[in-house]
Order: structure tokens, then sequence, then C-alpha cells
């Protein structure tokens, strides 16, 4: 379930869903941070995800280190999820193909 900590980190940044956008610049910085291998990981957990929408996904984040508490319910990180996993299938991104270095940080 770690990998799925990956996608839902950027919910802790925006006040709503609806500022999330993907898009091009969304998929190269993904693939920038992300070697493919991660980012299968990730695609493969995020299918396990849609399959489990009863699963607490906020439970995921209980360790996290950051300052402050995912204001999303349950539900609102599902759908999510499953916009992100689309997102990874939209062969227009690459996000599941392009196999380019990731960039340490």
């Amino acid at each position: 379930m770690s990998y799925l900590m990956i996608p839902i980190w950027e919910l802790y940044y925006v006040k709503e869903l609806k500022e999330i956008s993907f898009n091009d610049s969304t998929s190269e910085n993904f693939k920038d941070q992300r070697s493919l291998f991660d980012r299968k990981k990730i695609y493969e957990t995020l299918q396990w995800a849609e399959e489990n929408p009863n699963y607490d996904f906020k439970e995921i984040m209980k360790n996290a280190p950051v300052p402050h508490k995912l204001e999303f319910s349950n539900k609102e990180v599902y759908e999510y999820l499953v916009k992100f996993k689309e997102f990874m299938e939209n062969e227009e991104y690459g996000v599941l193909t392009d196999d380019r270095p990731s960039i340490e940080f």
C-alpha cells in the first residue's frame, strides 16, 4: 500500500479535488520524478484500490510526515485515486511506457 502514498500526497496541497488537473505537465513531472518501475507499481496499487472502494485509504497516510490532517473524506480519496489511475492509463501521456531515467532530487 505504500505506493498509494505517492498519489495521495498531492491531496495535502489542495483545498478541493477540482484543483487537481492531469495534463502534459503532470505527466512530465511524474515521469521525471518516478522510474518506470515505480510508476508501474503505483498503477498496480491503483488497480487494487479501484477494486476495493471500502478500504480506508486515509489510514495509509496516518504516519505521513505532514504538518496537517488529510481533509478529504475516504470516498473523495477513492474517487481521486480512480482518476489518477485513468490518467496513468491514458496512452497520450506515456506514463506506463516512457522509460526515461528519473531525476535525482
